[in-house]
């Protein structure tokens, strides 16, 4: 008679697949930004949904409850999804967008480094899964799927890093708590127990004393003698996680690893934004703290900016165009860094800016 456990899906597992097909469909209320950036941006998405499937549903040892979640066929397939479209997501900016390059550079900021390094260890992930790269780089199965373990782990943390911080589909407390608690639960499934092994015969006496009894780590877990350190690296990725969820953080993760020698130009519409209060941006104006540009302020030495003018800047469009008041019309997200990086036109007193860099 089969194993009901080897035939039903755990109450965990059901819990986080119906979290992704929530996540699956927050793009639908994001809005439009324009064909090109938004076929990129979606496939982005898609591709970093996939790498969290991927961590969070590889293939299980034989002595695993339950003993295998997905194919080896399949689980092959979503390798390669995920990395054909998180490669469609870069490209397609790219082509998109030219400004899109400065997002490439040792300059950009922290969320898109940990987006490129992710990228890198899916590309890891999907290279040496192939059986000629399998034998090459390991001599046994269990240093295969420990170094693989580990390494979906960093790379389920970084995605969900940048995806979180860019906000384009996750904005709000209530969307970026799902998106890390999908990231965090692929982390946390992989904590699977041994199954028990069947009733047998009592053994033959041997001729010499049994060996001491492995820890109970290793014992309860599928890891064998690697258990103990996964399980130090999913406290670790699950604690990373969560620094994730106060909405602070992202001030920090949107600063520049690198500061630009030169940024590019920063034309801002002011004709487009005719609605808006003047004083929601020139602030300085009310609080009789100087009539300068904001750059003379955010990006010195003052005690009370201690965020950088990239981050302060970003957050602050950003937040407005996807999520302005009732009174705004015609807002949404922007459809590119070009349009509002690009240089100034010359054009009636009041509609564009001095030409300068953000």
């Amino acid at each position: 008679m089969a194993d009901p456990r080897m035939t039903r899906i755990d109450a965990r597992y059901g819990a986080w697949l119906a979290i992704l097909v929530l996540l699956i469909a927050f793009p639908a209320f994001a809005g439009f930004a324009g064909t090109g950036w938004e076929a990129s941006q979606l496939a982005g998405y898609i591709g970093a949904l996939a790498c969290i499937v991927l961590t969070g549903a590889p293939l299980r040892p034989r002595m695993s409850v339950p003993p295998t979640l997905i194919s080896l066929r399949l689980h092959t397939l979503v390798g390669w999804a995920a990395l054909i479209t998180v490669a469609t997501h870069a490209g397609g900016l790219v082509l998109a967008d030219r400004v899109v390059i400065e997002y490439l550079k040792p300059t950009a900021p922290l969320y898109q480094m940990a987006g490129i390094v992710a990228a890198a260890l899916l590309l890891f992930l999907v290279a040496s899964g192939l059986a000629a790269a399998r034998r090459r780089l390991w001599r046994s199965h269990r240093g295969f799927q420990a170094t693989h373990v580990v390494v979906a782990y960093l790379m389920a943390g970084l995605t969900a890093v940048h995806v979180v911080v860019s906000a384009r589909y996750v904005g709000g407390w209530g969307r970026r708590a799902l998106f890390v608690a999908a990231a965090g639960g692929a982390v946390l499934m992989l904590l699977r127990a041994r199954r028990p092994a069947p009733a047998a015969h009592p053994p033959a006496p041997a001729a010499h004393p049994p060996a001491p009894p492995a820890p109970r780590v290793r014992r309860q877990l599928v890891f064998g003698r690697h258990s103990t350190l996964i399980v130090i690296a999913a406290v670790g990725c699950a604690a990373g996680l969560a620094g994730l969820l106060p909405g602070k953080v992202d001030a920090t993760l949107r600063e520049p690893v690198m500061r630009r020698a030169s940024a590019p130009p920063l034309d801002f519409p002011h004709g487009k934004h005719g609605a808006v209060n003047c004083l929601t941006c020139h602030h300085n104006y009310a609080d009789g703290r100087g009539m300068e540009a904001c750059i003379a302020c955010h990006r010195g030495t003052r005690d009370d900016l201690r965020e950088g003018a990239e981050a302060r800047f970003h957050g602050f469009c950003f937040d407005c165009h996807r999520h302005p008041d009732a009174a705004l019309k015609k807002h949404g997200p922007v459809s590119g860094c070009s349009v509002c990086h690009h240089v100034p036109t010359s054009g009636a007193q009041g509609q564009s800016s001095p030409a300068r860099s953000d």
